[in-house]
């Protein structure tokens, strides 16, 4: 196995656009509707650090599609699990009911906080 989506686990990623507004995915395949903008061109996404600008392609209730640009404002890492079997207690508020891709056995949840860029 050479590639990393072929895994059966992998960290979830969870988007928090605001309070009610995010996505999560543990499906290394939904990284193409996500991309690191440099000096207005776009790159696959390597890596998430504070500052960066990525362009994410989201899908409206229309059916149509729509790139909306987001600057990485905070990056978390939790629920780091040593278990993939065993159960998370407690109520996560940070957590997205919205998953996207999918759905695999996670080993960590790594949280990105985005705000829309103008």
């Amino acid at each position: 196995m050479d590639k990393a989506s072929l895994l059966p686990y992998y960290p979830r990623f969870i988007f928090k656009f605001g309070e009610n507004d995010c996505f999560s995915t543990a499906d290394l395949d939904m990284f193409k509707f996500i991309k690191e903008v440099i000096d207005g061109k776009e790159y696959d996404v390597t890596r998430f650090i504070i500052g960066q600008i990525i362009n994410v392609t989201v899908a409206n209730k229309d059916g149509s599609t729509e790139v909306k640009k987001y600057r990485v404002k905070k990056v978390e890492i939790q629920q780091i699990k040593d278990d993939l079997d065993a159960p998370t207690y407690g109520i996560n508020l940070e957590d997205c009911p919205t998953i996207f891709g999918k759905e695999k056995k996670w080993l960590m949840e790594i949280y990105i906080f985005l705000d829309p860029v103008k």
